[in-house]
């Protein structure tokens, strides 16, 4: 393949960059023209094209989707989308869990702008999660135990050390991201999302040292590889089976990162309440299953509740990366899990 310059914007993607990007896997299709039909905005830009193919030749899939960082905005979040590219590099070959295809990948050595061409999951008939609609306890028992299949694969950093750019807490802590969200409180101060916060809640020095020791924790803890973004946006559905998108934050870190972080933010305050005892016992069985020896409950119980912590970043989500009808019902939810598990007690803040 010859060397191609990584787009920098959506206009650099063009058909004659899409045909060469495509040829190692298509090998003879060639681009004729192509239409962007969909694009999702948030911190990193996804453009779905349809495709049209020379008809003498061979054809490659009619539809697909790029992803890169095309704005700015998505400038402070570090290695975020160069870690995507080396995911689907080196990790994705080695998991046993469902995923998109990815058709090509590449990273600007200047800008560390990663690109990756997606599969377009919709011609499989997927269907995807949406943070407004929670997640039956059925359901977020079936993500666990993807999860548990994802953590026990690299289980005590097996195989990962193979990979340079796997580091602990990954982009998130890399690029102090808790730091910058902190900088959004008194924008998010006046949304409906702060409806939500309790006295203690509302406490900023004190939220800020909590998230900053829960991040030290994810630092010095890299038992496993993590997915690193796991709330139920990110989740596709084959005929009820889940899979996971946007892995621009896998990372070494805890395992209780991905396990809280979608828990709390997927089901509703009264099934979490119900059910999130037997949802963690579920995860630590498929755990074992895998052949890792799980925690404990008692000790995973606690670390479950510290990790609830991390979904309070949602309080403070920018609305150019969310909307804010996405951040109120999260931030509903994590801040009564916070309050009814005693979360800040248990960080010691």
């Amino acid at each position: 393949m010859p060397d191609m310059k990584v787009p920098a914007t959506v206009a650099d993607i063009t058909p004659e960059w899409l045909g060469t990007a495509l040829a190692l896997r298509f090998p003879g299709a060639r681009v004729t023209a192509m239409a962007m039909d969909g694009f999702i905005d948030g911190t990193a830009q996804k453009c779905r094209f349809a495709i049209d193919y020379d008809p003498a030749g061979p054809a490659g899939p009619p539809s697909l989707w790029v992803k890169g960082g095309f704005d700015p905005k998505g400038a402070s979040q570090g290695n975020a989308f160069s870690n995507e590219v080396l995911f689907y590099r080196d990790l994705a070959p080695l998991l046993d869990i469902s995923l998109p295809d990815s058709f090509y990948g590449a990273i600007d050595d200047a800008t560390n702008n990663g690109v990756v061409v997606l599969e377009d999951l919709i011609l499989r008939g997927a269907t995807f999660g949406r943070a407004t609609e929670p997640l039956t306890p059925e359901t977020a028992a079936r993500v666990l135990s993807l999860q548990a299949r994802l953590h026990a694969r690299f289980w005590g950093g097996r195989d990962a050390a193979n990979f340079r750019w796997l580091v602990p807490g990954g982009a998130i802590a890399g690029a102090g991201v808790v730091d910058q969200y902190f900088g959004f409180w008194d924008t998010a101060r006046p949304l409906p999302r702060f409806g939500f916060l309790n006295a203690e809640q509302r406490d900023k020095p004190r939220m800020q040292a909590a998230l900053n020791r829960l991040m030290e924790h994810l630092r010095t803890h890299p038992l496993c590889v993590l997915h690193g973004d796991s709330q139920g946006g990110n989740l596709f559905f084959n005929d009820g089976a889940p899979g996971y998108l946007d892995w621009q934050h896998s990372m070494l870190g805890h395992w209780a990162f991905d396990l809280s972080g979608f828990l709390v933010t997927s089901l509703t305050v009264a099934d979490r309440r119900a059910h999130d005892r037997a949802l963690v016992a579920h995860y630590l069985s498929e755990l074992a299953a895998a052949g890792v020896e799980a925690p404990p409950f008692d000790e995973a119980w606690d670390d479950y509740v510290r990790y609830v912590m991390w979904a309070f970043m949602w309080v403070m989500c920018p609305v150019e990366a969310h909307p804010e009808a996405v951040c109120s019902a999260n931030s509903e939810r994590v801040c009564a899990a916070m309050a009814d598990l005693g979360t800040l007690g248990k960080l010691g803040v």
